[in-house]
């Protein structure tokens, strides 16, 4: 009996050992105040996080080919040149606070920027409000799930935007600003860039000759102040991969997922309510070419149940259950979302444990 007791004891701990959160769990919440110094602005995330730089490490080591890594450290030699302010500052703050090497911050948010397996939807109601929801997929979820935290950009004392990211992670690709637009980024292309872009891309930094994917959606979010400037300056705007920006307004028929390549957009598929078109859909493949065999059901099941709720169906609650529906969800999404300009306070964000 006593046997059968601990083994039945090192069950339960193994159990709750391996045990996951409950899904989903509401995201916390940060201020930064862009008035402050870049290299103070982030200091409360980083203390709060620090207890996962070993594993940040380990991450970059697994997933950063071993060839680029000097390139890097060029970079981080050079980074106020090379980088634009305040992405430099904030880049060299973020490797002090967690005692890393600034190569490595700046390898670990070019991946980022380039493996996002995303769903992105963007759909308006039957009352003209537009809604933009999205999933953000990772690979090595379970890491990035405890990283997840929405921040709020701040200028004498009022939210100027809003996005959410991962701690350490400078650039946003999930963002609103209030009353004007959204906006969500999905990779283009599935299993494609990490490996085969890095040298170009890193290569493209020291000439200076484009942005960050995900630097470029701040500067948006803090500069621009409408729908179509915002569109403009996301298609036309040299960036180091190809992804797609997919952008929601708060005028009826603004939403566009915009298919972008290195230098410019080489498609914009908007919405046409008029026309019977109340969303567009982006996984991570372009709108006119079939997914392949082996994701093709994210979109196929995106689109079938967004088609079944129609824009009168269209609410905060719905996007989150058609974005929470297998596969559109899966096992490596790290968090949803659902946002709308127009209605700043509806913007929520939830770390997914599937």
């Amino acid at each position: 009996m006593a046997g059968q007791a601990s083994l039945f004891l090192l069950f339960v701990i193994v159990q709750v050992g391996y045990s996951k959160p409950s899904d989903p769990q509401v995201t916390k919440w940060y201020d930064v105040d862009i008035d402050t110094p870049a290299d103070t602005r982030w200091s409360k995330v980083l203390n709060d996080y620090t207890q996962f730089v070993p594993n940040l490490l380990a991450t970059i080591r697994q997933l950063v080919p071993v060839e680029v890594i000097p390139i890097a450290e060029l970079i981080a030699d050079d980074i106020e040149n090379l980088i634009p302010s305040p992405f430099a500052e904030e880049l060299l703050a973020v490797a002090d606070g967690f005692g890393m090497l600034p190569g490595d911050i700046i390898a670990l948010n070019i991946l980022y920027d380039l493996t996002a397996y995303c769903t992105s939807i963007v759909a308006q109601d039957e009352n003209g409000v537009i809604w933009h929801a999205r999933n953000l997929d990772y690979y090595y979820g379970d890491l990035l799930r405890n990283m997840t935290i929405n921040v709020n950009f701040r200028r004498n004392n009022q939210t100027v935007y809003t996005g959410t990211t991962y701690a350490g992670y400078v650039g946003l690709v999930s963002g609103q600003r209030p009353n004007n637009f959204t906006i969500t980024v999905d990779q283009r292309g599935h299993h494609v860039h990490v490996g085969y872009w890095w040298q170009n891309i890193l290569m493209a930094i020291l000439d200076k000759k484009t942005s960050f994917v995900s630097f470029l959606v701040r500067q948006v979010l803090e500069t621009n102040t409408g729908f179509r400037d915002a569109v403009e300056k996301l298609s036309t705007t040299p960036i180091h991969a190809p992804v797609y920006y997919i952008v929601g307004g708060v005028n009826q028929g603004e939403g566009v997922v915009i298919t972008r390549d290195r230098m410019t957009a080489v498609d914009q598929m908007y919405m046409n309510p008029a026309q019977g078109k109340f969303y567009v859909l982006e996984t991570n493949y372009d709108n006119w070419t079939t997914p392949p065999p082996y994701d093709k059901d994210r979109r196929a099941v995106g689109e079938k149940t967004m088609n079944a709720l129609g824009p009168q169906g269209v609410n905060k609650q719905s996007l989150f259950n058609v974005i929470s529906t297998r596969p559109v969800m899966n096992e490596n999404t790290t968090y949803s979302m659902v946002m709308s300009a127009s209605q700043p306070a509806v913007y929520s964000a939830w770390v997914r444990w599937p």
